[in-house]
């Protein structure tokens, strides 16, 4: 039986964290259920592993341009505005993608416009969130907190692809955006209770600086406070080529392994098992201090896990792969995050969490690269080439910067 440790069990007794944790697993059932379906959809239309690839791989644009901007908004006018008036948004793009597949007129570039639209919303959204955790939580319980988030997380990856191949079975993929609306809703119900910490209210009043010039400091900081820019050119690295596998499963689940669509949805059900009990075992746990060694190896597995399930024709081993992928994927993703909030100060703390969302929401890219290098080359050989340009950088940042070394 496990045992929550004091730090975990001092985290879960704050009120403002228990809620913001509960709408937050709202938020991420939602988003993994717009994933799956966007996938689902866009492959039905098209044929095309490409064009699942270039409809996730649109997400990744808008958190290049506004996450940074969003960053300077949480530090200089709070986070829980931002948050909220985000999720309106991401709320509305799925309310019109329910309309436009019920009256069938969806077309394959609609599904870009849109994911450029709701992922705007997620790019101002995350680096007020991320901070606010930061804000919420003491430094040293940082790793358990991010580890009870984790446990929302994956849950919603576990469940969210599970309904998505349900409801697409039984009644239609427009049934699935309308639950993703109603999701929303109460989620903001919850995160409009949250309160933010007074001194964070105070430090929104102290700048004079312009929007521009704040970004231009958090990046100025960013550079000169090691190991940030190692981290998130890493983490950019290892997101770009380790998604790859993501723009795959449906033509796995439909040509190769013939297991349609609840089957699709049984593959994200697997991956998302294991990032819970991953997430579980963090939550309570913690992990090792040294966050950039963990997060070298467990890119390694993630990489052989990839492989295994390109060249698998046996549904058994690729579950068991897919699970034990999810597996070690809370584990990186803690150390990550926690590395990056480590790193920041109060004032900057917006800012430095906007490089972190940058960094780790290039993965839609990666179903881009993915989805690009399979049609060209074939699934195995897409697979094979993200594995061996993704962990590898890890390695050669680890040699390079000492300071990422003790981070």
């Amino acid at each position: 039986m496990l045992k929550i440790s004091p730090k975990t069990a001092e985290v879960l007794s704050d009120a403002q964290f228990r809620t913001l944790v509960i709408s937050q697993a709202l938020f991420d059932l939602s988003i993994f259920m717009r994933g799956s379906a966007n996938s689902w959809v866009i492959f039905e239309i098209t044929q095309s592993q490409l064009w699942v690839g270039l409809v996730a791989g649109a997400r990744a644009i808008p958190f290049l341009f506004f996450a940074l901007l969003g960053g300077v908004i949480s530090d200089r006018f709070g986070r829980k505005n931002l948050m909220v008036g985000s999720l309106w948004l991401f709320a509305l793009t799925s309310t019109v993608t329910a309309i436009m597949i019920a009256n069938e007129l969806l077309l394959a570039w609609h599904m870009i416009a849109i994911s450029l639209i709701g992922a705007i919303g997620g790019a101002l959204y995350g680096p007020a969130f991320f901070a606010l955790v930061a804000d919420i939580v003491h430094s040293d319980r940082l790793s358990n907190a991010n580890g009870i988030l984790s446990v929302a997380y994956t849950t919603g990856e576990m469940l969210g692809p599970m309904i998505v191949g349900f409801i697409i079975a039984v009644s239609g993929a427009d049934i699935v955006f309308w639950l993703i609306v109603v999701g929303n809703f109460f989620g903001l119900v919850l995160l409009i209770r949250v309160q933010e910490p007074r001194h964070i209210e105070n430090l929104t009043e102290s700048s004079q600086l312009s929007l521009f010039a704040q970004m231009g400091e958090g990046l100025q900081y960013a550079r000169n406070t090691p190991p940030l820019l190692w981290l998130t050119l890493l983490v950019i690295a290892q997101n770009l080529f380790g998604s790859a596998v993501f723009a795959l499963m449906p033509v796995y689940a439909v040509d190769i392994l013939k297991i349609g669509p609840t089957g699709f949805g049984l593959m994200g059900g697997v991956l998302g098992a294991g990032m819970l009990i991953g997430a579980i075992i963090v939550s309570v746990y913690g992990i090792h201090h040294r966050h950039a060694y963990v997060m070298l190896a467990m890119g390694v597995v993630w990489d052989i896990g990839m492989i295994v399930f390109g060249f698998s024709r046996s549904i058994p081993v690729s579950m068991g792969s897919l699970f034990c992928m999810g597996l070690i994927c809370m584990p990186w993703v803690t150390a990550v995050l926690t590395m990056f909030q480590q790193a920041s100060i109060k004032k900057m703390r917006g800012r430095v969490m906007s490089l972190y969302v940058i960094a780790i929401n290039t993965f839609p890219l990666g179903w881009l690269f993915g989805g690009a290098v399979a049609e060209w080359l074939g699934n195995e050989q897409a697979l094979i080439i993200s594995a061996a340009f993704g962990t590898p950088v890890a390695g050669l940042a680890l040699i390079f910067s000492k300071e990422l070394r003790r981070a």
